[in-house]
């Protein structure tokens, strides 16, 4: 009990300089107890983590049920990307202890990892930090043997004010693209909103509408809802549809439940139920990682290995002193960049001056306007994978950025 009233002070404490502060909250460092141990660039892992479902559109050959399969991974997607808790006793039955804020990544940190196929196939992932100020995570997953990838970027923009608490706007895309049936899929982001601090219970909703728009004309249209100020409505609700641009809008597919807990499918075009699950019961498939010694140092996990061990032991002092080796360095870093006239060198990713031709033609379907906008002076550009045979060079060296470590020091061997 004693610890749980002082982390309720620290959080009250903590939401009071949070009011304080002026525009993006994105690389504000939180109290412990409210941070996750791992960081944002191993969130767009979740996207391929039910790993059949992610690879099924590509041995689908209806496209409307491809649309629905897109659909049906992304909603899957987003229990495990919003919630970093383990379960507790006290989590109102949705199987979660609250939400925790990742850790913030530096300029240049790489997750790298893939998911093994029951078939022999891999699905690689590579997901490097792109831009710290504003921060921005870029992230490709792709299976050369099923012919499908999912790529994109995104930037976050914190704010917290008095009535809707804390909001990260999402700003950025993925494009899933089929090989085997030439389609591409754009789809936007929901913004992920942080409720019950103020009870000392944080946990996320997703608020507002995106879409999934396939290049075959089906076009998924999903709004997320929660429980309302006045306690109506359920946490976490969803509701999406899918229709065919081709035939007036036709209504094909409708989608309703929780993102965290039970979904229904139902075909639209007869009224039958083809199915209703619990997202919990999608298998799936855990990444592969390289071991902590063997990993560069500019790998998340083994680069903020020291911070882990510190909010695991709830150690303020272990924290701040290994995020400050690496955030100190990092300023250093730039400033040298600056008085030298360069820019950092990104990896995996780059910078594209002219846009994205596939967004825009996969955008024309969306209705709504603000979805429409690459952002790019949010996001620092549009950020685009160099390819598999460039990218798995780098990674069958893996050495990178000539041995220089995130903390300065040159690594040795």
């Amino acid at each position: 009990m004693a610890k749980s009233q002082s982390d309720f002070s620290q959080l009250k404490d903590f939401l009071l300089y949070l009011a304080s502060v002026k525009g993006d909250l994105s690389n504000i460092t939180a109290p412990p107890f409210v941070l996750s141990p791992r960081s944002v660039t191993e969130i767009p892992a979740s996207w391929a983590e039910r790993h059949d479902l992610f690879l099924q559109p590509g041995r689908e050959n209806d496209p409307a049920r491809r649309a629905l399969l897109i659909l049906k991974n992304f909603l899957c997607s987003l229990k495990r990307q919003v919630y970093a808790a383990a379960a507790s006793d006290e989590d109102e039955g949705d199987g979660d202890g609250g939400a925790k804020k990742p850790l913030n990544a530096f300029l240049g940190e790489l997750f790298l990892g893939s998911f093994d196929g029951n078939d022999g196939s891999t699905t690689r992932l590579i997901c490097e930090q792109v831009s710290h100020h504003p921060p921005v995570t870029a992230c490709v997953l792709y299976n050369k043997t099923h012919g499908i990838s999912s790529s994109g970027y995104v930037a976050q923009e914190t704010t917290l004010s008095p009535t809707a608490g804390v909001r990260v706007r999402q700003i950025g895309h993925v494009i899933i693209r089929d090989e085997v049936h030439r389609e591409s899929h754009l789809m936007t982001l929901p913004t992920l909103a942080i409720k019950g601090l103020l009870t000392g219970r944080p946990y996320p909703e997703l608020e507002g509408t995106c879409y999934i728009s396939s290049s075959s004309g089906y076009i998924a249209t999903i709004d997320f809802q929660g429980k309302s100020a006045l306690g109506g409505g359920a946490k976490n609700s969803v509701y999406a549809e899918v229709s065919n641009i081709r035939d007036r809008g036709k209504l094909v597919f409708e989608v309703s439940g929780q993102w965290n807990g039970r979904l229904t499918v139902i075909d639209s075009t007869n009224g039958r139920k083809l199915d209703d699950f619990h997202v919990d019961d999608v298998p799936i498939t855990n990444l592969r990682t390289k071991s902590l010694g063997e990993q560069s140092p500019w790998e998340s996990r083994r680069a903020w290995n020291k911070v882990v061990e510190g909010i695991s032991a709830g150690d303020t002092g272990t924290i701040s002193d290994a995020k400050n080796a690496i955030e100190n360095a990092q300023r250093d870093m730039r400033a040298a960049e600056r008085m030298a006239g360069i820019e950092w060198p990104r990896l995996f990713f780059q910078n594209s001056d002219d846009g994205s031709q596939e967004f825009a033609l996969l955008a024309k379907a969306i209705p709504d306007e603000a979805n429409k906008d690459l952002d790019q002076d949010r996001t620092c550009g549009v950020w685009k994978f160099i390819g598999v045979d460039p990218a798995e060079a780098l990674l069958s060296d893996g050495v990178y950025h000539r041995s220089l470590e995130p903390t300065g020091q040159v690594e040795n061997g």
